[in-house]
């Protein structure tokens, strides 16, 4: 019947409609859900449908209540309105709450820089200041210009420098990881490597994250220090690597530069 009514110019009968109108409501109270329509909007929607077919006198005034009944219908919901205001001040607070965490984030990620800088300066004026003790020239000798020294085999000096300065970094990094800060030891490993250390001074700080067992903080490091860097810095790196006994991080440095 209902197929029939669908698809023909008839209109159903008063009963049908009440029998269809109690169904539609016994549906939908199981979903805890009304219908949208009242039982007496429904019977005046049927009625103006019979007049407008009949000819009935009373079409114009059915026809202004059919209009005020389709208006109420698709008017906004009251409390739909009012949780769709509630989700979008929540999201508003989310959002603000977002940029609250990455600004401190950002300043705690410089305070960190400014430090691990500071710890390199310190320690650089340090290795300065002895080795012009240890080379003191003696008094009429003539002053000579100091002749490149080849990089291999390394000074144990800047050996012990370099260390010193990875294992800052990574007392750090470490310090803000095991604090529930994974995203901020990151950002610190990120920049200290890109901004101050140099490509031996790296390679110590993936060393190190491993000889600690922070895996994640390696691996995303190795990953974005690859993807980012030059060649030739992520070459030494990948040298350095290799030479320390991790040949694995060293090839996959250089597949993320591949990549």
């Amino acid at each position: 019947m209902l197929s029939r009514y669908l698809n023909t110019p008839r209109i159903p009968g008063l009963v049908f409609v009440e029998q269809l109108y109690q169904q539609a409501c016994a549906d939908a109270a199981t979903y805890s859900q009304g219908v949208g329509i009242t039982r007496e909007q429904l019977l005046a929607l049927h009625a103006s449908a019979l007049g407008e077919r009949g000819g009935c006198e009373y079409c114009p005034e059915l026809g202004g209540r059919i209009d005020s009944l389709t208006e109420q219908l698709n008017s906004p919901c009251p409390a739909c309105m009012a949780r769709q205001r509630r989700q979008e001040a929540r999201r508003r607070q989310r959002r603000r709450q977002l940029a609250t965490r990455m600004q401190a984030t950002r300043q705690e990620a410089a305070k960190q820089l400014a430090v691990v800088a500071d710890f390199k300066a310190e320690l650089a004026e340090k290795v300065v200041t002895e080795a012009g003790q240890r080379e003191r020239p003696a008094a009429g000798q003539t002053a000579s210009a100091l002749l490149p020294v080849p990089r291999r085999p390394r000074d144990r000096q800047q050996s012990t420098k370099d260390m010193l300065a990875a294992r800052q970094v990574v007392a750090q990094a470490e310090e803000l990881d095991s604090s529930g800060r994974e995203d901020l030891a990151f950002t610190l490993l990120r920049q200290s490597t890109t901004e101050l250390l140099t490509p031996a001074e790296t390679a110590l700080v993936m060393v190190e994250l491993r000889y600690h067992e922070r895996n994640r903080l390696a691996d995303g490091l190795i990953h974005a220090y690859g993807r980012d860097q030059g060649n030739q810095d992520v070459m030494a790196v990948a040298l350095e690597l290799h030479e320390k006994g991790a040949p694995d991080d060293a090839g996959a440095i250089l597949r993320a530069a591949l990549a």
